[in-house]
């Protein structure tokens, strides 16, 4: 019993240390995902800094302006998986990157309402890192928390932007 004590602190002590280290990091500015937004691909050079990925960021561009035609999420969804357009997840996958994925398919260019809603969201978009958008309670719940969007630290302009802010603020509104 006790030795689990002194393991339990352990853990905690570690946990703590390693929160201080992402909450610097992200402070500072440097993105805190893994994988940088579909439509961004990592610089080689610098991994901290995201350079767009010129294919990626055409069908990004082209959801937006769907969306300003009057185009739903779904119908969105339902025109790109119609083209065969590659989804999110098979793009990254087929890049070498290993994407979360929470629904497995067979098909990689089925693309789901909850993707394009997702992407029509991202500020990231309009070049801005935005950090500290989700939280976990403790070390021992992996469950991620979201924070509450005037929680979240918005850096603008700190890469290429894929879509204008004119566009974005429209879609925001129309959504």
């Amino acid at each position: 019993p006790f030795l689990n004590i002194i393991n339990e602190w352990y853990a905690k002590d570690t946990s703590k240390k390693i929160r201080a280290v992402f909450k610097a990091k992200g402070e500072s500015g440097n993105p805190l995902c893994t994988n940088p937004p579909y439509g961004y691909l990592k610089d080689p050079e610098d991994k901290h800094r995201w350079i767009v990925d010129e294919n990626a960021a055409q069908v990004v561009g082209e959801i937006f302006r769907l969306c300003m035609d009057g185009y739903g999420p779904t119908q969105i969804a339902g025109i790109l998986t119609q083209r065969k357009i590659e989804n999110p997840t098979a793009h990254a996958r087929r890049l070498g990157m290993n994407p979360p994925v929470r629904q497995l398919s067979d098909n990689p260019c089925l693309w789901r309402d909850t993707t394009v809603t997702h992407i029509l969201s991202r500020m990231e978009y309009i070049g801005h890192t935005v950090n500290f958008k989700t939280y976990r309670k403790s070390y021992k719940n992996k469950k991620q928390m979201h924070n509450d969007p005037s929680e979240w630290q918005i850096f603008k302009n700190t890469h290429e932007a894929i879509i204008d802010q004119e566009t974005f603020d429209i879609v925001q509104r129309i959504r």
